[in-house]
C-alpha cells in the first residue's frame, strides 16, 4: 500500500511510521508511539529535521530512533530549495547512487518524491550515535586519513561511470546554476573585502580579482575533465566517524548537491578549510598521495601525482571564492557559525598563499593528461 508523503513533521504519526517501517522490512512489531525532537536548527535552513523516538508492541521491534527530513515549511525558502533543486536531487541520491556506494551512508527506510506536488520526504537511519566532525575544531590526522580514503572511495566507485553520466539531475560544474555563481560572487567580493580584507595580501587580492571574472570560465574547463561524482559539501560538518575499529571510518551526510567533477571540489575544500593550518602543512602532501594511490589501486584517476596537486592548488581558487561569498552572505544562526567562517576564512586565505594557487591564473585552460 502507498503512503502519503508526510508534509510536516507532525505527519510522521505512528500509524504512518507503522506501515513505513513494515514496508521496508526494518521493524518487526507495530509502532505503538512516537516523540519528535526537532534537532540541527539553524543549521540548514531549506529543511527541517527531526529525531524520532519510536516505542513499539514488542521490545526491540525496530530502531528506536530514525531521522525524518522534509523540505523547509518557510513558505518563503522553499521555493529556493526547489530552484536549486536540492530536494529532489537527495531523494533521487538516495533511489539511484546510495544502494551502489563503497562508502557508508544512512539507510533510507522511507524515500517519498512527488515533483508535480514538490512534495519529498526521507526517513532515514539515526547514525547520531557516531561522533560527530566538528568543522571548527578541525580534524586530527587520524581522521583526516579516513576523511581522504572515503572522498577516494566515492571518486573511484563512480569514474567514468556510464550510468552516472546518464544521470542528468546530477548537474555538471556549469550548470545554469553554476554558471550564475561568477556574478553573485563579483556582487558580495565589496563586503568580503569590509570584513576580511586583513587577511588578503595585495597580492593575492590583486589575484582574486583577476580570477573572478573567469570564474564561469574556469567551470567549463572543469566540466571538461569532470569523470566522477562528487558530493560538493565534504566537510566536518556532514560527516561522522565510528571509533569502533582501530582507526575510525566514516558516514557521510547530506546529500542535496551532489555534482559531476574531477575529485577535487571535494579534496580541496577539505584540505583548504577543514584542518588546523599546521597539520595541513605538515601532511597534506601525505593526504593527497593516500588519495591518489587509493584511486590508482582501483585503476582509475588522475594520471600522475602531479596533476592530482596542479588541479587541488587551482581548485582552492575557486574555493577560497566560494567560502568568502557564504561567509558574508550566510545567516549566522548562532556564535559558533560566526566563528565557523571566521575561521574558515584564516584557514583558507593561508592555503592559498601557501600553496601559490595564484600563479595558476593566467592558465586556467589547463587540464590534465
Amino acid at each position: 500500500m502507498s503512503l502519503d508523503i508526510p508534509a510536516t513533521i507532525d505527519a510522521f504519526d505512528a500509524a504512518w511510521l507503522d506501515q513505513a517501517l513494515t514496508q521496508c522490512g526494518a521493524a518487526s512489531s507495530a509502532v505503538t508511539g512516537v516523540r519528535s525532537e526537532r534537532i540541527a536548527i539553524g543549521e540548514g535552513f531549506l529543511g527541517e529535521l527531526a529525531r524520532l523516538h519510536l516505542t513499539y508492541a514488542e521490545p526491540s521491534g525496530g530502531p528506536s530512533t530514525a531521522i525524518a527530513k522534509i523540505p523547509t515549511t518557510d513558505g518563503g525558502l522553499k521555493p529556493l530549495g526547489l530552484l536549486l533543486g536540492v530536494y529532489e536531487r537527495e531523494s533521487r541520491f538516495y533511489e539511484e547512487i546510495a544502494p551502489r556506494l563503497d562508502i557508508r551512508v544512512p539507510e533510507a527506510y522511507y524515500n517519498g518524491r512527488d515533483t508535480t506536488t514538490d512534495t519529498y520526504a526521507l526517513l532515514l537511519e539515526d547514525v547520531g550515535a557516531y561522533r560527530r566532525g566538528d568543522h571548527l575544531a578541525g580534524a586530527g590526522l587520524a581522521e583526516a586519513r579516513a576523511v581522504v580514503t572515503a572522498a577516494a572511495s566515492l571518486h573511484a566507485r563512480w569514474w567514468d561511470d556510464p550510468d552516472l553520466m546518464a544521470m542528468e539531475w546530477v548537474p555538471p560544474m556549469n550548470s545554469p546554476l553554476n554558471m550564475s555563481l561568477q556574478g553573485i560572487y563579483e556582487a558580495s567580493w565589496p563586503t568580503v573585502m569590509d570584513r576580511y580584507g586583513h587577511l588578503y595580501s595585495p597580492e593575492l587580492r590583486a589575484a582574486i580579482e583577476g580570477f573572478m571574472p573567469r570564474i564561469s570560465e574556469f567551470l567549463v574547463g572543469w566540466t571538461e575533465i569532470s569523470r566522477t561524482l562528487t558530493h560538493n559539501d565534504f566537510r566536518l560538518d556532514n560527516l561522522l566517524f565510528d571509533d569502533a575499529g582501530n582507526e575510525p571510518s566514516v558516514v557521510v551526510l547530506d546529500f542535496q548537491v551532489v555534482g559531476r567533477g574531477d575529485g577535487s571540489g571535494d579534496l580541496a575544500p577539505f584540505l583548504g578549510c577543514n584542518l588546523d593550518t599546521e597539520l595541513r602543512r605538515a601532511h597534506e602532501m601525505d593526504l593527497m598521495r593516500l588519495y591518489h594511490d587509493t584511486m590508482g589501486a582501483a585503476g582509475v584517476g588522475f594520471e600522475s601525482f602531479d596533476d592530482l596537486v596542479r588541479q587541488t592548488d587551482t581548485a582552492h581558487l575557486f574555493w577560497l571564492v566560494n567560502w568568502a561569498n557564504n561567509a558574508v552572505t550566510a545567516d549566522a544562526a548562532n556564535q559558533r557559525a560566526v566563528d565557523l567562517m571566521d575561521t574558515v576564512m584564516a584557514r583558507y586565505v593561508t592555503t592559498v598563499e601557501d600553496r601559490r594557487s595564484i600563479q595558476y591564473v593566467d592558465d586556467l585552460a589547463w587540464q590534465p593528461r
